[in-house]
């Protein structure tokens, strides 16, 4: 045991070492003046927002919808999530977004086709700033586009709201608190131009995005937008090449084709002729 002297000299030295560290370290910004400057910089990533989609960005969007159509995978379903109506209220990193996709990334491969689809995040409505929200134009085989598919898709949905929705603690059904948390429409042969207004005077012009969506969506922190990484800039550079051309020769000949690693897990397979005739590629999907 130390004596209450001996605790007083331990503390005393204490103090006078801290207090060397701190004059050492403000003597050191004062020879570098840039490194308290660097000091208050955050990580990249760590605190980034946007306040508009950027041309690159819609221009990747656009691309990875019109491949998705020509490789058999066309995006019909378009998922609307809003925050608000959520036990926790809001999504402000997109964490929650990013959990709600990869999760249906695995409800959907379970079922034997990939999630393909593109996504945006947005703060306004109406003309209104309010909680986020996001969008989510994706894939569906027909199966799943009406009546029993459909609602088995939905409630797969709603199950992965009710999960990442909710504050921790709370009852394994407060996830959410109204239906309207999701919306899920089925059109015929969507542009996705509807995900890119909140691009921008350049966007909309670049684009023809409708007159009546033309307003930006609000300061989003973190990524606000992208693609599925099967129909993103990789996976449609890949797919342009000849990579794979003697395997898929091979595969022909024994009687089995092989599916190609891009885009992943399409079931779309790659055929050269047999004749001296110029190549060509032959796409076929079941799904």
């Amino acid at each position: 045991m130390l004596t209450d002297s001996e605790h007083d000299v331990q503390l005393c030295s204490l103090l006078v070492s801290r207090s060397c560290v701190a004059s050492l370290e403000q003597l050191s910004s004062l020879a570098n003046p840039y490194r308290a400057e660097r000091a208050n910089i955050a990580k990249p990533g760590r605190h980034h927002s946007s306040k508009c989609i950027t041309m690159r960005q819609a221009e990747n969007m656009m691309e990875a919808v019109q491949f998705a159509r020509s490789i058999g995978l066309p995006l019909v379903a378009h998922l609307t999530i809003h925050w608000g109506y959520t036990d926790v209220g809001d999504d402000q990193d997109g964490k929650l977004f990013a959990k709600l996709r990869e999760g249906l990334d695995k409800w959907a491969r379970r079922r034997g086709f990939p999630l393909a689809g593109i996504w945006a995040r947005e703060r306004m409505s109406g003309g209104q700033a309010e909680v986020e929200h996001c969008h989510l134009l994706f894939h569906l085989p027909v199966k799943y586009r009406t009546g029993k598919g459909l609602s088995e898709v939905e409630a797969a949905i709603y199950r992965l709201i009710n999960k990442h929705g909710r504050r921790t603690g709370s009852k394994p059904s407060d996830g959410y608190w109204a239906d309207e948390v999701v919306k899920l429409v089925i059109h015929y042969c969507p542009d996705g131009k509807y995900l890119i207004k909140g691009g921008g005077p350049d966007v909309w012009e670049r684009f023809g995005v409708r007159r009546e969506h033309r307003r930006l969506q609000g300061l989003i922190q973190g990524k606000r937008c992208g693609t599925t990484e099967n129909i993103g800039r990789l996976a449609r550079e890949r797919w342009e090449t000849d990579e794979g051309w003697e395997e898929d020769v091979r595969a022909r000949s024994s009687g089995r084709p092989r599916a190609l690693a891009t885009p992943q897990d399409c079931r779309v397979y790659r055929i050269r002729p047999p004749t001296n005739k110029e190549s060509h590629v032959k796409i076929t999907c079941r799904l």
